[in-house]
């Protein structure tokens, strides 16, 4: 038979944890924790930090240009920004939607996404006459399904040899989550 004391310390110990845990819950819910306090602690998550990953954006333009990558979201299928991150190590502190990948002319940049619920498929690249482009980028994944990315490196060419960018998809290049005809599943 069990020791009566430890039995009651126990209790003790579960009731401790209960409180503290509906303290920090009613604060939270008046307001007293602040919403970068909220972020920091979801920057930790070891679920969230599963699904992060990172590619390299090398720029062979030639020129300077702004870089949105989007992918086909799961479910909806609908295009969107990558949720993209700092870096993958906590705290993974996430960068706004709209903001893009600034790339000099042959300079690369270092891409960390969360693919959780997305499936990259394109790179969105504006020059400095404000002309868009698009470079296709993966061919895997569904709406169902989604996959980090396949490659390690993609690589912008001269703008001459990309296709001019579907009005439809420019408002990605301001964090809009949009639809587009050209959708398309791959296996």
């Amino acid at each position: 038979m069990r020791d009566s004391k430890w039995v009651t310390q126990g209790h003790k110990w579960r009731r401790w944890c209960i409180v503290i845990a509906l303290v920090v819950l009613g604060a939270i819910f008046a307001g007293g924790v602040s919403l970068r306090v909220l972020r920091f602690l979801n920057a930790s998550n070891p679920i969230q930090l599963a699904f992060l990953d990172s590619f390299w954006i090398v720029n062979q333009s030639g020129q300077y240009v702004e870089v949105m990558p989007i992918g086909i979201t799961a479910g909806r299928g609908s295009y969107a920004p990558l949720p993209r991150y700092k870096n993958s190590f906590p705290p993974a502190m996430s960068l706004h939607l709209s903001e893009t990948v600034d790339i000099a002319p042959h300079e690369k940049q270092l891409v960390t996404y969360d693919w959780d619920d997305i499936n990259f498929r394109h790179l969105l690249i504006r020059d400095h006459s404000g002309r868009a482009y698009l470079l296709d980028t993966d061919k895997k994944g569904t709406r169902e399904m989604c996959y980090g990315p396949q490659q390690e490196f993609y690589v912008i060419p001269p703008l001459a040899e990309l296709r001019p960018a579907p009005l439809e998809l420019l408002p990605c290049f301001s964090g809009e989550i949009v639809t587009w005809e050209g959708t398309r599943q791959y296996p």
